[in-house]
């Protein structure tokens, strides 16, 4: 019994110290976006995340002791497996939550892009671009970012164009200055928007600087490392799908095209290291994803059209 029960114990701390790691990783610092993380919400998580770890620790420093009773490891094991048991079941209820808001998100900006000549599904592109671009990173970049707070910002990339008249959102041709000006308030009010929710007040922020110049020569004047990184990624997947998105007032380009355009705004108006990152994604994948979002806008244009 002292052999099995000093395995039960080894496996017990193990287990609690697994435990630890995931609270610490997904309720704390990868926390879900759809749950903003509460004052009250992270002390319960720091507290569980105690309780696990003094449990490893009394383990260790209690092991004579329990191996001299009989059912104490077992015990101690069968409650450590209902703890990760029950965390897991936790997370992935959370997760699954997420995911599902997140597609009903993509579901909705396609209905309300699928009609407008000037969005042609971008919010679902930009979403699908910022992806390959977050995997595109070094570790120590993606390590600094939340991906699900930061695709739901790729998906409400486009919310501020509510607020926008559609007959300027839709119109043929150039824009005038005064034209220009006006669309430039779209991510101000897409920041009023969404900031009026507890759970992306975040995201808010990243949209509102999504379309600052790494130079400091954009509309806020915020430059280099003080624009949030996950702004700078915002703003390769935005200037991205708008050079090889159709407009009603200019042609798309090519995507090798689109990507010499990017090497050449990199260091003044993108960011130098994500351009580079993103210039890596074989172009075969991108070529998929907008022959995907392309078609997809076609099949709910023609819905829309039979109703």
């Amino acid at each position: 019994m002292y052999i099995n029960g000093q395995y039960l114990l080894l496996i017990s701390l193990i287990l609690f110290l697994i435990d630890a790691g995931l609270v610490i990783y997904h309720l704390i610092y990868r926390r879900l976006a759809i749950i903003p993380m509460r004052k009250v919400s992270l002390i319960s998580a720091i507290m569980v995340t105690t309780l696990l770890v003094f449990g490893a620790i009394h383990i260790v420093n209690k092991q004579s002791d329990m191996l001299a009773h009989e059912r104490a490891p077992f015990s101690i094991f069968t409650c450590s497996v209902y703890v990760t048991i029950i965390l897991f079941w936790l997370i992935f209820l959370l997760k699954s939550a997420d995911n599902t808001t997140r597609q009903l998100l993509e579901s909705l900006m396609w209905i309300s892009e699928a009609n407008a000549p000037n969005l042609n599904g971008n919010a679902v592109y930009v979403h699908h671009l910022t992806e390959m671009i977050y995997n595109s990173l070094p570790i120590e970049y993606r390590l600094k970012v939340n991906p699900d707070e930061l695709l739901y910002a790729a998906l409400l990339i486009d919310i501020g164009q509510l607020g926008i008249p559609r007959e300027l959102r839709e119109k043929w041709g150039k824009l005038t200055p005064k034209e220009r000006e006006l669309m430039k308030k779209s991510p101000d009010i897409a920041d009023k928007i969404i900031r009026s929710s507890g759970s992306f007040k975040r995201i808010a922020g990243w949209i509102r600087m999504s379309g600052e110049r790494i130079d400091g020569t954009g509309r806020l004047g915020v430059s280099g490392r003080d624009i949030p990184l996950e702004s700078r990624i915002l703003a390769v997947a935005c200037t991205f799908a708008a050079l090889t998105l159709s407009r009603t007032y200019k042609a798309s380009r090519s995507i090798p095209e689109a990507m010499e355009e990017l090497r050449i705004v990199s260091g003044t108006q993108l960011d130098e290291m994500i351009v580079e990152s993103f210039i890596q994604v074989p172009t075969e994948q991108i070529e998929e994803c907008l022959e995907d979002v392309t078609r997809q806008n076609e099949d709910i244009r023609k819905l829309g059209s039979n109703i």
